[in-house]
C-alpha cells in the first residue's frame, strides 16, 4: 500500500475552521487549517431558535427573480443546515434559527453557485449574524449565469461515442499540494457523441470523458457473477491524453459558452480483476462491494470501477483500462451491527492492469489500531471549566489517496479523565479536538503543542504503527493571539469590501498540509476584520479586491502577494492591530 500522509492537529471550536467553499466566516475570518475530510465536529447548540432570515434571490444579468432556487443556511455554532426554496417572486423565508453566524448559499441549475456578500466568482462570502429572535431582512443575492462547454467525443476513427461520461476539472491547491477537483455537473454523450456541461463559475477548466463498457451480471451459485468487454477506451482527457498532466486548459468566463471542445478517446485493452478478500479473522469476507480507483488520482471520479463481493468472498472487477489501483473491499454490515463506532475495516491490494486479466488477487485485511493520549491545558483553571465529555477529538486523513475512503472513523468524546482512545489505521494520523468556548475563553481554544512521547510534532504528524501509539499529549490554549484592523484605500478612505490574507514569512510553512500559519479574512459589519486563528510567529498582511479561494493557498500567489504585503510579529498571546493598504496585487 502507498504510504498514508497524516498530520497532527486541533481543531478548536470558537477558533475559525476553513469551512472557505461554504463561506462560513468565524468572526469575520476564514482559518486556513483546511477541513480534508468532511465538516468538522458542530456545536452542541439546538438546532431550532426563534430567528428569521428573509431576502430574495435575482438573476444578476437582467434582475429577474430566480424562481425555485435552493437557499442553504449553515452555521459553524448549529448542527445541520436549513434550507428553502424561492417563491414565483424569487423570495425566500428560513424560519427557527438559533443564534448564530449564518452563511447564506444559493443555487440554482445553469447559474453559479452564490453565496451572500460575495462579489466575485470563487470568492469568499460574508456571514449573516443573528440573534435569537431576530428577523434579518434583505438577504438578497444575485445569481450569475453559469458557462458553458460544450463538444463531442468520438473514438480514434472519428465515428462518434454516446453514453460517455463527460466532466470538468479545476486544479485546486490545498493540503500543500495541488489537486485536480471535479467541478460542475456531469454530462452524457448523445447518440452523436455530442457533450453540454452546463452552470460552470469562471475559471481555467480541464475536460475528462470515460467510456461505459458494458457490464453484464447474471445470478451465481453464490452471489452475483459479472463479466465485462475486452476492448475499449481509457479515461481520456481534452483533447486526446490519458495523462492529466498533459490536458487542455480552457479559460471560461461567467456565462460564456465555448464549443468545439472535441475529445478523441483513447483506445485500451480492458481486463478484469478475481480475487478473493478475507476479513481480520482470516475468514473470506460474506458480501459487500469491491472498489479499484486510480491510485494517487485524488478523487474516486477519475476512474473508479466497482463489482459486488460473492457469498464465497471472491470477486470478479471487469472493464478496467491500464493503470496501477487501489482495490478495496468493504464488508456488509448486518442491521444487527448498530452504528460504526470507529475506523472502518478495509481489506485492500495495490494491482497494476497492463491489459491481461488479473487471477488470484488477495484483499486482505488493514486492520483499525488504536492511538491513546491525553488532552491537556496551559491554563489548568481554565481547563477545570470544561466537562471532557463535551469535548471530541477524530483522526484525519491528509493523503491523496487515504481521503477517497475516510479515516478514523465518527468523533470521540474524552473519557473522565481528558484521555482518549481511537481506532484508526497505520500510518500518520491527524487528530483534531474540538473544544467549546467558554466564560474563561470567550475567544475560542486554540492549539499550542502537539507531542508525543514528549517530543513535539505540532507541525510534522506522528506516525502510527501496526500495534498502535500511544504517549500523545494534544496541549490547548485560551490565550488567542488577536489580530484586527481596517482597509483604508490609495485616498485614504475606509475600505468596506476587500479581503485580508495572513501567511508566514517562512517559505516552508506555505506548504504544510496543516495550513496552521495562513488566514483568510473578510470584512466584519463594521467595515474591520478580526482574525484569532494563528499560532505565534513572523507573517506577512495584505489586503486585496479579489483572491480566489480555490487557489489563494498556492506557493506561486503567496509569493506574489508577499511583495505587496506589511510584516509584523505575532507573539504568545499578543494582540495586534494593523491598518492596511488596498493592494491590487493578484
Amino acid at each position: 500500500m502507498a504510504t498514508r500522509v497524516f498530520i497532527v492537529w486541533v481543531c478548536v471550536v470558537g477558533f475559525a475552521t476553513a469551512l472557505v467553499a461554504a463561506g462560513q466566516i468565524d468572526g469575520g475570518v476564514i482559518g486556513a487549517a483546511i477541513q480534508t475530510g468532511g465538516q468538522p465536529p458542530r456545536d452542541t447548540r439546538p438546532s431550532t431558535g426563534r430567528a428569521i432570515i428573509r431576502g430574495r434571490i435575482v438573476a444578476s444579468d437582467n434582475g429577474q427573480p430566480m424562481r425555485r432556487a435552493m437557499v442553504r443556511a449553515t452555521a459553524p455554532e448549529v448542527r445541520g443546515a436549513r434550507s428553502s426554496s424561492t417563491d414565483s417572486d424569487g423570495r425566500y423565508e428560513i424560519r427557527d434559527l438559533p443564534a448564530g453566524r449564518y452563511s447564506i448559499s444559493v443555487s440554482k441549475p445553469s447559474f453559479v453557485n452564490w453565496s451572500y456578500g460575495q462579489t466575485q466568482a470563487n470568492g469568499p462570502g460574508k456571514p449573516v449574524v443573528v440573534a435569537d429572535g431576530e428577523t434579518v431582512e434583505h438577504v438578497d443575492i444575485r445569481l450569475p449565469r453559469g458557462a458553458v462547454i460544450a463538444g463531442r467525443v468520438t473514438d480514434e476513427v472519428g465515428e462518434p461515442v454516446l453514453n460517455v461520461t463527460v466532466m470538468t476539472i479545476r486544479q485546486q491547491y490545498s493540503q500543500g499540494q495541488r489537486r485536480l477537483v471535479p467541478v460542475g455537473a456531469r454530462a452524457e454523450t448523445n447518440d452523436i457523441g455530442e457533450y453540454r456541461v452546463f452552470g460552470l463559475a469562471p475559471g481555467r477548466y480541464s475536460v475528462s470523458a470515460t467510456a461505459q463498457p458494458q457490464t453484464f451480471a447474471f445470478p451465481g451459485a453464490n452471489g452475483v457473477d459479472v463479466s465485462g468487454e475486452r476492448s475499449g477506451f481509457a479515461p481520456t482527457f481534452y483533447p486526446a491524453t490519458a495523462n492529466p498532466a498533459t490536458a487542455g486548459n480552457i479559460p471560461v468566463a461567467i456565462g460564456q459558452t465555448i464549443s468545439g471542445i472535441d475529445i478523441t478517446l483513447q483506445s485500451a485493452r480492458l481486463a478484469t480483476i478475481n480475487g478473493v478478500a478475507f476479513d481480520a479473522q482470516g475468514k473470506p469476507v460474506t458480501g459487500g462491494g469491491v472498489s479499484a480507483i486510480v491510485r494517487g488520482a485524488g478523487s474516486p471520479a477519475f476512474g473508479l470501477f466497482n463489482a459486488p463481493v460473492r457469498q464465497d468472498g471472491t470477486f470478479a472487477l471487469p472493464n478496467v483500462p491500464p493503470g496501477e489501483y487501489i482495490l478495496r473491499v468493504i464488508a456488509a454490515r448486518p442491521p444487527q451491527a448498530g452504528p460504526l463506532t470507529g475506523a472502518p475495516a478495509f481489506s485492500t491490494a495495490l494491482v497494476t492492469v497492463n491489459g491481461e486479466d488479473l487471477s488470484g488477487v488477495t484483499l486482505v485485511p488493514t486492520a483499525p489500531v488504536t492511538i491513546a493520549g491525553r488532552v491537556v491545558f496551559d491554563d489548568a483553571g481554565a481547563g477545570q471549566s470544561l466537562k471532557p465529555a463535551i469535548i471530541r477529538v477524530l483522526v484525519q486523513p491528509l493523503g491523496t489517496d487515504d481521503n477517497l475512503f475516510g479515516g478514523g472513523g465518527p468523533p470521540s468524546p474524552l473519557h473522565d479523565d481528558f484521555t482518549f482512545d481511537i481506532k484508526t489505521l497505520p500510518g500518520r494520523v491527524a487528530l483534531r479536538a474540538s473544544v467549546p468556548t467558554t466564560p474563561d475563553a470567550p475567544n475560542g481554544w486554540q492549539v499550542k503543542a502537539v507531542r508525543v512521547n514528549g517530543v513535539d510534532v505540532t507541525d510534522t504528524g506522528v506516525d502510527v504503527n501496526p500495534q498502535g501509539t500511544s504517549g500523545i499529549e494534544i496541549e490547548v490554549t485560551n490565550r488567542i493571539q488577536q489580530i484586527s484592523g481596517a482597509v483604508t484605500d490609495g485616498a485614504g478612505a475606509s475600505v468596506k469590501d476587500y479581503t485580508v490574507l495572513l501567511f508566514s514569512q517562512s517559505r516552508s510553512r506555505w506548504t504544510e498540509p496543516t495550513g496552521r500559519y495562513l488566514a483568510l479574512a473578510r470584512p466584519r459589519d463594521d467595515g474591520s476584520f478580526r482574525v484569532a486563528t494563528l499560532p505565534p510567529g513572523e507573517y506577512f498582511a495584505v489586503a486585496v479586491v479579489r483572491i480566489d479561494i480555490n487557489d489563494w493557498q498556492d506557493p506561486e500567489t503567496l509569493e506574489a502577494l508577499s511583495r505587496a504585503a506589511t510584516t509584523f510579529v505575532l507573539a504568545p498571546g499578543d494582540t495586534r492591530t494593523l491598518d492596511l493598504k488596498l493592494s491590487n496585487a493578484p
